[in-house]
């Protein structure tokens, strides 16, 4: 890496926070109606004209928005995506990375103490109601396109009845069920959560097939016994004592021919890469009390350990990767 390379990284934060603060204040929905120039702008978000035409270009200089004799308007890609109430819209997941911006300022502190001092230090999600929606519905943005792709790699044809643990929005599950034409999904995730995920699924093809189980699956039971288990980006929040109990708990509700899928950004074998699984690493070490990423070793190990001794890596072109375990 080069030295000006370097200096790139090291001002990464400036066009995101930009971006994020732009988000958050309202500036794409204010725009939703058409063009407007600053002053008009201002006046509508009650924020200051000169600072937001400040902001303005510089989101006009990367695309997001454009400008013309008659101000600023939205490129089609920020009308698709960052306007609420539009079908498009994944602005959640974009606040919930926003959210996380106090965590990655404490990150010298961590690095000082080895445990981060986080808004989630004593729950794996967070406390206000307006962010847990948005973290949810952020799942959701995130699994929109990524669960039928899965779903479709996936050996699910035959199965009868599967677990979607954390299943968070319920993007999963739906995509199972399209393909699992016989199975039902039990959907398990906190009590929290539930509400949210319901409201989602109603009424979506499929949600008839799928049966709600409320608890803290690190204690309460799984239910079970299950022919396909189904983990999505759960496993790194946990530090590896606890990720080496939860896959002994799943594999002990899981039938003779059952399959375990593990679905998260698994680190490689030597943990150096790939890299965006290894931020993602940080991440977790700033926005969680002890979780982290893992490699693929790491959980084959532990599957073994727990009788799974047939795994099987897919790598299907995404960030995160599959991890199959079968007895």
């Amino acid at each position: 890496m080069t030295f000006e390379e370097m200096r790139m990284m090291a001002s990464g934060y400036q066009p995101a926070k930009t971006f994020l603060t732009a988000l958050r204040v309202g500036l794409f929905d204010a725009l939703a109606d058409g063009p407007k120039k600053e002053d008009a702008l201002g006046a509508k978000l009650a924020l200051d004209p000169r600072a937001l035409g400040i902001v303005a270009d510089a989101l006009t200089s990367v695309g997001i928005l454009t400008k013309g004799v008659s101000g600023y308007a939205l490129s089609e890609e920020a009308e698709r995506y960052l306007v609420k109430g539009r079908e498009g819209y994944r602005g959640a997941v974009l606040e919930h990375i926003h959210a996380s911006w106090e965590d990655w300022s404490d990150l010298e502190a961590t690095l000082r103490t080895g445990s981060a001092k986080c808004r989630r230090k004593k729950e794996s999600l967070p406390k206000v109601d307006e962010a847990l929606k948005n973290f949810i519905l952020g799942m959701e943005n995130i699994t929109r396109d990524m669960a039928p792709k899965v779903a479709g790699i996936l050996p699910l044809r035959d199965r009868e009845s599967i677990l979607d643990l954390g299943g968070g929005p319920g993007n999963y599950a739906l995509a199972f069920l399209a393909e699992a034409k016989g199975a039902k999904v039990f959907h398990f995730d906190l009590p929290r959560v539930t509400p949210i995920a319901k409201n989602f699924i109603a009424g979506k093809e499929g949600s008839d097939r799928i049966e709600f189980i409320s608890g803290d699956f690190l204690k309460d039971p799984l239910g079970g016994p299950y022919d396909f288990i189904w983990t999505s980006q759960i496993l790194h929040m946990l530090p590896e004592a606890e990720v080496e109990r939860m896959v002994g708990r799943l594999a002990d509700v899981l039938t003779p021919d059952g399959v375990f899928c593990v679905h998260e950004h698994f680190l490689d074998d030597d943990k150096d890469g790939p890299v965006a699984a290894a931020f993602f690493g940080v991440h977790m070490l700033a926005a969680t009390p002890g979780g982290r990423a893992y490699s693929f070793k790491e959980l084959e190990e532990m599957m073994r350990g727990a009788g799974l001794m047939k795994t099987e890596r897919i790598d299907y072109g995404a960030k995160p990767r599959l991890l199959l375990g079968r007895r």
